[in-house]
Protein backbone atom coordinates (compact mmCIF):
# COMPACT_ATOMS: atom_id res chain seq x y z
CA UNK A 1 0.00 0.00 0.00
CA UNK A 2 1.11 3.77 -0.21
CA UNK A 3 0.05 6.40 -2.66
CA UNK A 4 -2.17 5.73 -5.54
CA UNK A 5 -1.63 9.39 -7.50
CA UNK A 6 -3.79 10.86 -10.39
CA UNK A 7 -4.27 13.42 -13.32
CA UNK A 8 -7.55 14.51 -13.78
CA UNK A 9 -8.54 15.13 -17.46
CA UNK A 10 -8.22 12.20 -19.76
CA UNK A 11 -7.19 9.77 -17.13
CA UNK A 12 -9.83 9.91 -13.72
CA UNK A 13 -12.29 11.89 -16.35
CA UNK A 14 -13.17 11.82 -19.70
CA UNK A 15 -12.00 15.14 -20.62
CA UNK A 16 -12.25 14.59 -24.77
CA UNK A 17 -16.06 13.83 -24.26
CA UNK A 18 -16.87 16.53 -21.86
CA UNK A 19 -15.38 18.82 -24.20
CA UNK A 20 -17.25 17.60 -27.52
CA UNK A 21 -20.57 17.68 -25.05
CA UNK A 22 -20.08 21.21 -24.25
CA UNK A 23 -19.29 22.44 -27.76
CA UNK A 24 -22.50 20.75 -29.11
CA UNK A 25 -24.59 22.95 -26.56
CA UNK A 26 -22.08 25.81 -27.14
CA UNK A 27 -23.09 25.25 -31.01
CA UNK A 28 -26.71 25.34 -30.68
CA UNK A 29 -27.20 27.85 -28.05
CA UNK A 30 -25.70 30.38 -30.28
CA UNK A 31 -26.50 29.29 -33.77
CA UNK A 32 -23.17 28.57 -35.07
CA UNK A 33 -23.15 26.76 -38.28
CA UNK A 34 -22.22 23.00 -39.04
CA UNK A 35 -18.30 24.16 -39.68
CA UNK A 36 -17.93 25.00 -35.88
CA UNK A 37 -17.08 21.66 -34.16
CA UNK A 38 -14.16 21.20 -35.95
CA UNK A 39 -13.17 24.47 -35.72
CA UNK A 40 -13.92 24.92 -32.18
CA UNK A 41 -11.98 21.06 -31.51
CA UNK A 42 -8.52 22.19 -33.17
CA UNK A 43 -8.84 25.43 -31.61
CA UNK A 44 -8.73 23.91 -28.25
CA UNK A 45 -5.92 21.99 -28.85
CA UNK A 46 -6.70 18.73 -26.77
CA UNK A 47 -7.78 21.65 -23.72
CA UNK A 48 -3.95 22.88 -24.21
CA UNK A 49 -4.77 26.87 -25.55
CA UNK A 50 -5.83 29.18 -22.69
CA UNK A 51 -9.31 30.02 -22.39
CA UNK A 52 -9.02 33.88 -23.46
CA UNK A 53 -7.31 32.66 -26.32
CA UNK A 54 -9.79 29.81 -27.65
CA UNK A 55 -12.79 32.11 -27.24
CA UNK A 56 -10.96 34.89 -29.20
CA UNK A 57 -10.48 32.90 -31.59
CA UNK A 58 -14.20 31.32 -31.38
CA UNK A 59 -15.18 34.79 -31.40
CA UNK A 60 -13.22 36.11 -34.01
CA UNK A 61 -13.98 33.27 -36.47
CA UNK A 62 -18.45 33.32 -36.25
CA UNK A 63 -18.08 37.20 -36.04
CA UNK A 64 -20.26 36.31 -32.32
CA UNK A 65 -21.34 39.69 -30.42
CA UNK A 66 -20.96 37.92 -27.18
CA UNK A 67 -18.02 39.23 -25.06
CA UNK A 68 -14.86 37.62 -24.04
CA UNK A 69 -16.06 38.29 -20.53
CA UNK A 70 -19.43 36.79 -21.42
CA UNK A 71 -18.30 33.51 -22.99
CA UNK A 72 -15.47 32.94 -20.58
CA UNK A 73 -18.22 33.39 -17.22
CA UNK A 74 -20.74 30.87 -19.18
CA UNK A 75 -17.79 28.46 -20.15
CA UNK A 76 -16.81 28.16 -16.34
CA UNK A 77 -20.72 27.62 -15.37
CA UNK A 78 -21.81 24.81 -18.26
CA UNK A 79 -18.56 23.40 -18.58
CA UNK A 80 -17.91 21.48 -15.39
CA UNK A 81 -21.35 20.18 -15.54
CA UNK A 82 -20.36 18.38 -18.60
CA UNK A 83 -18.44 15.89 -16.71
CA UNK A 84 -19.45 12.37 -15.92
CA UNK A 85 -17.74 10.10 -13.29
CA UNK A 86 -17.09 6.38 -14.82
CA UNK A 87 -18.86 4.01 -12.37
CA UNK A 88 -15.92 1.54 -12.77
CA UNK A 89 -13.42 4.49 -12.27
CA UNK A 90 -15.34 5.08 -9.09
CA UNK A 91 -15.57 1.63 -7.92
CA UNK A 92 -11.64 1.16 -8.58
CA UNK A 93 -10.83 4.40 -6.23
CA UNK A 94 -13.20 2.76 -3.80
CA UNK A 95 -11.63 -0.61 -3.60
CA UNK A 96 -8.11 0.98 -3.77
CA UNK A 97 -9.03 3.11 -0.10
CA UNK A 98 -10.66 0.27 1.10
CA UNK A 99 -7.31 -1.46 0.66
CA UNK A 100 -5.28 0.90 2.56
CA UNK A 101 -4.16 3.01 -0.32
CA UNK A 102 -4.35 6.57 0.00
CA UNK A 103 -6.07 8.32 -3.54
CA UNK A 104 -4.99 11.58 -4.45
CA UNK A 105 -5.58 13.76 -7.42
CA UNK A 106 -2.54 15.99 -8.77
CA UNK A 107 -3.80 18.17 -11.63
CA UNK A 108 -2.45 21.20 -13.46
CA UNK A 109 -4.85 24.18 -14.09
CA UNK A 110 -7.57 26.07 -12.42
CA UNK A 111 -10.45 26.00 -10.53
CA UNK A 112 -12.55 24.48 -12.64
CA UNK A 113 -10.92 21.51 -12.17
CA UNK A 114 -11.86 21.59 -8.48
CA UNK A 115 -15.15 22.06 -9.97
CA UNK A 116 -15.27 19.30 -12.43
CA UNK A 117 -14.56 16.83 -9.18
CA UNK A 118 -17.12 18.36 -7.51
CA UNK A 119 -19.96 18.41 -10.46
CA UNK A 120 -19.07 14.33 -10.41
CA UNK A 121 -18.90 13.46 -6.80
CA UNK A 122 -15.47 12.36 -7.34
CA UNK A 123 -14.30 14.77 -4.54
CA UNK A 124 -15.76 12.67 -1.78
CA UNK A 125 -13.79 9.35 -3.36
CA UNK A 126 -9.90 10.89 -2.83
CA UNK A 127 -7.91 11.83 0.20
CA UNK A 128 -6.39 14.76 -1.16
CA UNK A 129 -6.53 16.89 -4.17
CA UNK A 130 -3.99 19.18 -5.50
CA UNK A 131 -5.09 21.70 -8.13
CA UNK A 132 -2.22 23.39 -10.00
CA UNK A 133 -3.24 27.49 -9.64
CA UNK A 134 -4.90 27.10 -6.51
CA UNK A 135 -1.50 25.38 -4.59
CA UNK A 136 0.96 27.58 -6.60
CA UNK A 137 3.05 24.07 -8.51
CA UNK A 138 2.59 22.96 -11.40
CA UNK A 139 3.41 19.14 -12.71
CA UNK A 140 6.24 18.35 -13.13
CA UNK A 141 7.49 20.29 -10.04
CA UNK A 142 8.33 17.70 -7.57
CA UNK A 143 6.50 20.01 -5.20
CA UNK A 144 2.93 19.28 -6.11
CA UNK A 145 3.75 15.78 -5.23
CA UNK A 146 5.33 16.34 -2.40
CA UNK A 147 1.89 18.10 -1.18
CA UNK A 148 0.15 15.19 -2.37
CA UNK A 149 1.99 13.24 -0.17
CA UNK A 150 1.54 15.39 2.96
CA UNK A 151 -1.95 15.78 2.48
CA UNK A 152 -2.36 12.18 2.60
CA UNK A 153 -0.07 11.67 5.42
CA UNK A 154 1.80 9.21 3.72
CA UNK A 155 5.87 9.02 2.45
CA UNK A 156 5.57 9.85 -1.27
CA UNK A 157 5.53 6.23 -2.34
CA UNK A 158 3.53 4.92 -4.68
CA UNK A 159 2.16 5.65 -8.18
CA UNK A 160 1.72 8.45 -10.86
CA UNK A 161 -0.86 7.71 -13.34
CA UNK A 162 -1.53 10.05 -15.93
CA UNK A 163 -1.44 11.03 -19.91
CA UNK A 164 0.78 13.48 -19.89
CA UNK A 165 4.52 11.97 -20.68
CA UNK A 166 6.27 15.18 -19.18
CA UNK A 167 3.94 16.46 -16.51
CA UNK A 168 2.94 12.70 -15.17
CA UNK A 169 5.41 10.34 -16.25
CA UNK A 170 8.87 12.64 -15.91
CA UNK A 171 7.00 14.19 -12.83
CA UNK A 172 5.97 11.38 -11.14
CA UNK A 173 9.08 9.42 -12.22
CA UNK A 174 11.48 12.64 -10.81
CA UNK A 175 10.05 11.64 -7.17
CA UNK A 176 10.64 8.23 -7.37
CA UNK A 177 6.94 6.71 -8.28
CA UNK A 178 5.98 4.44 -10.62
CA UNK A 179 4.00 5.41 -13.58
CA UNK A 180 1.29 4.32 -15.66
CA UNK A 181 0.84 5.76 -18.83
CA UNK A 182 -3.01 6.52 -20.16
CA UNK A 183 -1.76 5.83 -24.02
CA UNK A 184 -5.07 7.62 -25.52
CA UNK A 185 -4.00 5.73 -28.82
CA UNK A 186 -0.26 6.84 -28.72
CA UNK A 187 2.94 5.03 -29.07
CA UNK A 188 5.96 6.22 -26.51
CA UNK A 189 8.07 7.66 -28.37
CA UNK A 190 10.00 10.19 -25.46
CA UNK A 191 14.01 9.39 -25.15
CA UNK A 192 12.75 9.34 -21.26
CA UNK A 193 12.72 6.23 -19.92
CA UNK A 194 9.59 4.11 -20.79
CA UNK A 195 6.43 3.92 -17.75
CA UNK A 196 6.27 0.87 -15.68
CA UNK A 197 2.58 0.36 -17.36
CA UNK A 198 1.20 1.79 -20.54
CA UNK A 199 -3.11 1.10 -20.14
CA UNK A 200 -5.61 2.31 -22.30
CA UNK A 201 -7.96 3.48 -19.14
CA UNK A 202 -7.58 4.56 -15.94
CA UNK A 203 -9.46 1.02 -14.77
CA UNK A 204 -6.48 -0.78 -16.29
CA UNK A 205 -3.94 1.65 -14.03
CA UNK A 206 -6.62 0.44 -11.12
CA UNK A 207 -6.15 -2.98 -11.40
CA UNK A 208 -2.07 -3.05 -11.87
CA UNK A 209 -1.74 -0.79 -8.39
CA UNK A 210 -4.12 -3.39 -6.62
CA UNK A 211 -2.11 -6.46 -7.82
CA UNK A 212 1.08 -5.00 -6.10
CA UNK A 213 -1.21 -5.30 -2.82
CA UNK A 214 -0.66 -9.71 -4.12
CA UNK A 215 3.31 -9.43 -4.59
Amino acid sequence: MGLALFDLDNTLLDRVGAFARWADAFIRQHGLPATAWPFMESADQDGMTPKEIFFAHVREQFDMSCSLEELLASYYVDYPSCYVADPQTVSGLRELRNRGWRVAVVSNGGPAQLAKLEATDLAGECDAICISEIIGASKPDPAIFEMAADLCEMPLKGWMTGDSVEADMAGGRGVGLRTIWIERGRQWTSPDPAPDAVVMTVVQAIKIILETDRN
